[in-house]
């Protein structure tokens, strides 16, 4: 099958997604199932993928749901745990002492996201600072 096809139909899901949930406005929960059962055809018939294939591609991926789902219910426990106990409060009464000089703020916010920042220090545009 030519290249261009399959690109094609590698998209087909995507665009489906698209329009049943925002254009119809389709529930997910019955949008979803008419992408999955679309993207299995495609791949069974014109990817000429085996049957066990798709079905280990999947359990693979419920797999993987389960796993970002997991991740996502220990942040909103973290969150409603902070909340109840004033961290929260804490958390932003440690924010409006910072310093509001604007060219501070990408340093401070920087240093107190440090570790989870991807992005460097360096590509953030800033005057030139005096050294603290």
């Amino acid at each position: 099958m030519n290249q261009s096809l399959l690109a094609l139909l590698a998209f087909v899901p995507l665009l489906l997604a698209g329009i049943l949930l925002i254009g119809f406005r389709m529930a997910a929960r019955i949008a979803m199932p008419i992408v999955f059962v679309v993207t299995a055809l495609i791949a069974l018939l014109a990817w000429d993928m085996t049957f066990n294939r798709v079905l280990a591609s999947s359990l693979q991926g419920l797999i993987l749901t389960v796993a970002i789902l997991w991740i996502i219910f220990g942040a909103l426990l973290l969150l409603n745990t902070l909340k109840h106990s004033g961290g929260i409060a804490a958390i932003r009464n440690g924010f409006s002492g910072i310093s509001l000089i604007v060219a501070y703020r990408p340093l401070s916010l920087h240093g107190c996201s440090g570790a989870l920042s991807k992005v460097p220090l360096d590509s953030v545009r800033q005057p030139l600072l005096p050294p603290l």
